[in-house]
């Protein structure tokens, strides 16, 4: 699970690091909030292991199970 935040940081750097609006930011973390798979406790997502506090911030980021997706194009 380690491994896919590191795989997403470093798309994340690729990219530029290209950070969401507040809204796109809200709306992630909102679907996450409600979602049957997030730790609570930790905010971390029971499929990918993933801190959904800085995930929901990357452009590059998307829900393990498809709740929400990237917003930039892929290079």
């Amino acid at each position: 699970m380690i491994q896919q935040f590191g795989t997403d940081i470093a798309k994340f750097v690729r990219n530029g690091a290209p950070i969401v609006t507040k809204g796109q930011y809200q709306t992630r973390i909102g679907i996450c909030n409600a979602c049957e798979h997030i730790r609570h406790k930790t905010f971390s997502c029971g499929q990918c292991g993933c801190n959904m506090t800085l995930k929901a911030k990357f452009g590059t980021s998307k829900c393990p199970i498809d709740k929400w997706g990237t917003e930039i194009k892929k290079k």
